[in-house]
């Protein structure tokens, strides 16, 4: 597995959204808006909103030692006395073998958002499930207690919760079916 330079590769919305359904929908997966922008807001969390996405890696993927492909090694990997004491923190946990010590890196943004996409579905399918029912704390439950991030910080589903908002106020992923509304009991039925 070759290691390549850790490279900043920012990616607006406007090709961010497109390139997550496509993955889905390869996937088999037909998402409805709602976890659409629920997982859209997973990668915005991942990425600093797509800014800080660093070698088309859309979902912060470890690079395991099983992992055959290109990977390139975190800004904690090697700290120095002008480090900041989180990178210092963050170094210390990943000598502990408690931080990645490597991350995937992609040839394209679609073989990234691919790679992020068969995780969910292979490896973290309570992700998916949390997301499809359009529950922003749900969804950041599965996050944490799935294993993608049990370092999830507090306030992850208030802010997956203001994301998807957001992205539905500015019509990212409108053409897709929302959520179906549950269905309540009438008071005259007999359950």
């Amino acid at each position: 597995m070759p290691e390549v330079t850790r490279t900043l590769t920012p990616i607006p919305i406007g090709s961010a959204a497109p390139a997550l359904l496509d993955a889905l929908h390869t996937a088999g997966v037909e998402p409805n808006g709602d976890q659409a922008r629920l997982l859209l807001a997973q990668l915005w969390l991942e990425t600093a909103r797509g800014t800080a996405c660093n070698n088309r890696n859309v979902g912060n993927i470890t690079a395991g030692p099983k992992w055959t492909g290109d990977f390139f090694r975190p800004i904690w990997f090697t700290v120095d006395a002008s480090s900041s004491p989180h990178l210092v923190d963050l170094h210390d946990k990943m000598q502990k073998g408690q931080a990645p010590s490597a991350f995937r890196a992609y040839e394209s943004f679609a073989h990234g958002f691919g790679d992020y996409v068969s995780q969910l579905v292979h490896t973290f399918p309570s992700i998916l499930s949390a997301a499809e029912t359009g529950d922003a704390a749900a969804t950041a439950t599965a996050i944490k207690t799935s294993g993608y991030a049990p370092d999830a910080p507090p306030g992850t589903d208030r802010s997956l919760s203001s994301l998807a908002r957001e992205f539905e106020a500015a019509g990212v992923f409108a053409l897709l079916p929302k959520v179906p509304a549950p269905v309540e009991a009438s008071p005259d039925s007999d359950c």
